[in-house]
């Protein structure tokens, strides 16, 4: 069985619902499915300063859109 996945990530903005791990949110996509949105050890600077309600611009992998990277802060 050979399974193919996706090359291309998917970037959409996604507003943050709350923190349940040092840094991890639950997070709410625009299509209204709920994800776990992570930030990499090189976005720490944005663990201070993400709050619920902030809206975050993700990068999801379409063969899985239960985890997202989180890549910046978007300001409106």
């Amino acid at each position: 069985m050979n399974t193919t996945y996706p090359s291309q990530y998917i970037d959409c903005i996604c507003t943050i619902k709350e923190r349940f791990a040092p840094t991890a949110y639950h997070a709410t996509m625009p299509n209204g499915k709920e994800t776990v949105a992570f930030i990499q050890k090189k976005e720490e600077a944005l663990l201070a300063q993400i709050v619920p309600g902030d809206k975050v611009l993700c990068t999801v992998c379409p063969a899985d859109f239960e985890r997202a990277r989180i890549r910046k802060i978007v300001t409106a």
